[in-house]
């Protein structure tokens, strides 16, 4: 069989060029050749990334309180559900319904938890790992978009994300003689090139408007399109609920800052940076920042408010999960303890995850703005 290399070679090949986003989607999403849809261990300490779930069950205790207070301010309704997009290998689905059923009994009666997934090979490890916890046994189902669910009057309940909208393929554009130029990808003899062309649509030059962008001669960034399609799903399905998105970015005036000469574009294996996208197509996850400017004011055009914006850290501080760690003695060493700690720390300190992770909580259908107990302190403003 052709590496994943040489099976996305022959694909620009056989357009000549393409878009980045072209690019990335081949890359990332490919039936065959695409990094998330082969079934290689990709997530995780022993791969090529890992998440917040990856490092401490805790993260998703933390998570399911949130849940918990969620389904309590739609009314405790007897049946409602929980979406998760992009579950990876399912770790985080298992920590969240395992603590909602051992201490948010009433909640987890009525709820019906979906997960979407596009990927054959994740679909297969989150089944496995689903399958291994038989007192979950029934509570989760796989889709591949949101409106398969289609209940009755729309979704009640809460759509979440770990992790997702950073995957989204973008555009890359660069300020080049004092216009805005597109990347291309072009195939040559030695492989694949980066090069200049014009936009390949006006929704882009919109993009920069709304936003007020203004680059710095041979500054490059990136344009995620992709979410405010996403958004909209969310918002026609959703009848009354919460969207809460988890994703490392910023504001608009963080990400397209001229200290970021380059973007934010990043490309890893086995937690290595690698210096280009075009280094190993189809090997390598891809991501870029997230703009949560665009998800706010998107969001809200959709009819998704905003609840709550914050950083990871205070986040999670404030749903608890410092008192989480367990077997905690003044008295005596206790190792659980100890490494409890140490990965707690991993996700919540400021000069990691804590701070370039940001939450985003969106909501729809109640008559005011609910108050989040992960906003309660710390709470942020975002700019446009």
């Amino acid at each position: 069989m052709e590496s994943p290399e040489k099976i996305i070679l022959t694909e620009v090949a056989g357009s000549g060029f393409v878009t980045f986003k072209e690019f990335m989607n081949l890359a990332l999403y490919h039936p065959q050749a695409g990094y998330y849809m082969r079934g290689d261990n990709k997530i995780g300490i022993e791969g090529d990334f890992y998440t917040s779930s990856d490092v401490t069950p805790l993260f998703g205790y933390a998570l399911a309180g949130q849940f918990a207070q969620m389904w309590a301010l739609l009314g405790s309704p007897p049946q409602w559900h929980m979406v998760e997009y992009g579950a990876g290998k399912g770790k985080l689905a298992v920590d969240v319904l395992t603590r909602l059923r051992d201490y948010h009994q009433d909640a987890y009666e009525g709820l019906k938890y979906y997960i979407i997934e596009i990927s054959p090979a994740m679909r297969e490890l989150q089944q496995k790992k689903l399958e291994s916890e038989t007192s979950l046994a029934g509570k989760v189902a796989w889709v591949s978009r949101l409106e398969e669910i289609n209940p009755a009057g729309g979704i009640t309940g809460c759509v979440f994300s770990n992790e997702l909208v950073d995957a989204f393929p973008v555009h890359r554009i660069r300020k080049t003689g004092g216009e805005l130029k597109e990347l291309y990808i072009k195939p040559v003899a030695s492989g694949l090139i980066e090069e200049e062309g014009p936009l390949s649509s006006r929704e882009l030059i919109n993009y920069n408007d709304l936003f007020e962008i203004t680059l710095e001669e041979g500054q490059t960034a990136e344009i995620n399109l992709a979410a405010e399609g996403w958004l909209q799903e969310v918002a026609v399905n959703m009848s009354r609920g919460f969207l809460l998105t988890i994703d490392y970015g910023g504001a608009t005036v963080d990400l397209y800052n001229p200290m970021r000469p380059r973007g934010t574009l990043r490309c890893y294996s086995q937690h290595r940076l690698l210096d280009s996208p075009l280094e190993r197509p189809g090997c390598c996850d891809i991501t870029a920042h997230v703009n949560f400017s665009a998800l706010r004011l998107w969001g809200e055009r959709f009819g998704l408010e905003q609840a709550g914006f914050n950083n990871q850290m205070n986040f999670l501080i404030n749903l608890g999960i410092i008192e989480m760690i367990g077997g905690r003695n003044n008295y005596s060493f206790d190792l659980k303890a100890m490494k409890e700690t140490m990965a707690v720390k991993k996700i919540i300190m400021p000069e990691g995850m804590g701070n370039i992770f940001k939450v985003l909580a969106q909501y729809k259908g109640l008559p005011e703005r609910p108050q989040l107990k992960g906003f309660t302190s710390g709470n942020m403003a975002i700019r446009r």
